[in-house]
């Protein structure tokens, strides 16, 4: 069957990409491995958090996603942040920018849910669940894809977004430079005995950064825990007892929000960075993780990716509308060159933050109280920071 483009990857990033580009018209076929239009409602709430930032979402007003999102999604007006090892923090606040907010903490379940709600009413997007790639074979117009289920396609386009183990980005040999952080990121839903109302919260300790973010669960307003930790720490709070877990959390996060309760079963991934040596090869092209992975310190990664949809978008739809192949070695060229430096600033800036904040070294842990004094101190400075963060110029 042929199609426009073919999209391999179901998640936020890759049906988002399907979802726009549907809505032109485009002729497009959705392919995952999974079911991510089979999200149970009792799971609505569970699993990765995502914090959206300010052009995300307008990005998810365009495509009349918003709507549905919103009222599941937790809006946050502070940042605070802190080093446990010395004696500065800085506040962030949406006033900094003029703005009610510096973005919203949304589960990704209850995104995927509402884009597949979406995309269900569009008969020009064909949607192939519980697939995986197994072959792709590029011809002078057109890229072939197969898949193990025996399933054949042809499209003048193939999108990869499909993860950081991507196949299309394999298939498509596709270097990559990739390494290890040697942390593990533990995740968990918690109840504070102070509440968090809308203030995420950002520690930096000498075992590894810890993160909690405001969230709403039904009519709850929960935090959602992001502990990025050093491996032989990380693998001693994994079998520790729930309630010496939680201690050492109180402890690390100096008492700001009093106790925890736990409200689901921890769950932790390892951290790698990984990035792509280019984002396309002939007819095929990446976007998302499937093209960068970072550090989940600064809650930029699903961000990054919708940022790559959409300049992608752009230049593909601008394409089509003078009638040229939306394939073009050119435009393919020119976003990957584009979102590579955009993104490979930000992977730098979160590595120099891991290793600033990870040393132990006295006269950088001066050098970080001075970096933190003067920021606060310099609103030019704070609101080039908060602006980045959030995607707007």
């Amino acid at each position: 069957m042929k199609y426009e483009a073919i999209i391999v990857g179901g998640g936020v990033a890759g049906a988002s990409l399907a979802l726009l580009l549907g809505q032109a018209g485009m002729k497009i076929c959705l392919l995952d491995k999974g079911s991510p239009s089979k999200i149970q409602k009792t799971d609505l709430f569970k699993g990765k958090t995502a914090s959206l930032n300010l052009a995300s979402i307008d990005f998810f007003k365009k495509i009349g996603l918003w709507e549905k999102v919103n009222h599941s999604s937790k809006e946050f007006t502070n940042i605070e942040v802190w080093d446990a090892e010395g004696s500065s923090k800085i506040i962030f606040n949406a006033k900094d920018i003029s703005r009610s907010k510096l973005g919203n903490i949304a589960h990704n379940n209850s995104i995927l849910t509402a884009l597949y709600d979406l995309l269900k009413d569009l008969p020009n997007v064909n949607r192939v669940e519980n697939v995986s790639v197994s072959v792709i074979k590029e011809a002078n117009e057109s890229i072939d894809v197969q898949t193990d289920s025996g399933l054949s396609l042809t499209a003048s386009l193939v999108v990869g977004s499909d993860g950081s183990m991507s196949s299309i980005r394999s298939l498509s040999s596709i270097p990559i430079r990739t390494w290890s952080y040697e942390q593990t990121a533990i995740v968990t839903l918690l109840e504070s005995e102070i509440p968090i109302h809308d203030t995420a919260y950002q520690i930096f300790t000498s075992t590894g950064p810890i993160a909690i973010l405001p969230v709403r669960v039904e009519e709850e307003e929960l935090a959602s825990l992001i502990w990025s930790a050093d491996k032989a720490y990380a693998d001693k709070l994994l079998t520790s007892e729930p309630a010496e877990f939680l201690r050492e959390l109180k402890l690390k996060t100096e008492s700001k929000l009093g106790s925890f309760k736990m409200r689901e079963e921890i769950s932790s991934f390892p951290l790698h960075q990984l990035h792509a040596k280019e984002y396309f090869s002939n007819r095929a092209v990446l976007v998302g993780d499937s093209a960068h992975t970072m550090h989940p310190l600064a809650g930029q990664g699903l961000n990054l990716g919708l940022s790559d949809v959409i300049d992608l978008s752009e230049r593909i739809l601008l394409l089509r509308r003078e009638g040229r192949d939306i394939a073009d070695k050119k435009m393919l060229k020119s976003y990957s060159d584009s979102r590579e430096k955009v993104n490979l600033r930000m992977t730098a800036l979160m590595e120099a933050f891991k290793r600033g904040f990870g040393s132990k070294n006295p006269w950088i842990k001066l050098g970080r109280n001075l970096a933190f004094d003067i920021t606060s101190n310099n609103k030019s400075l704070k609101k080039k920071f908060i602006k980045e963060a959030a995607g707007i110029t």
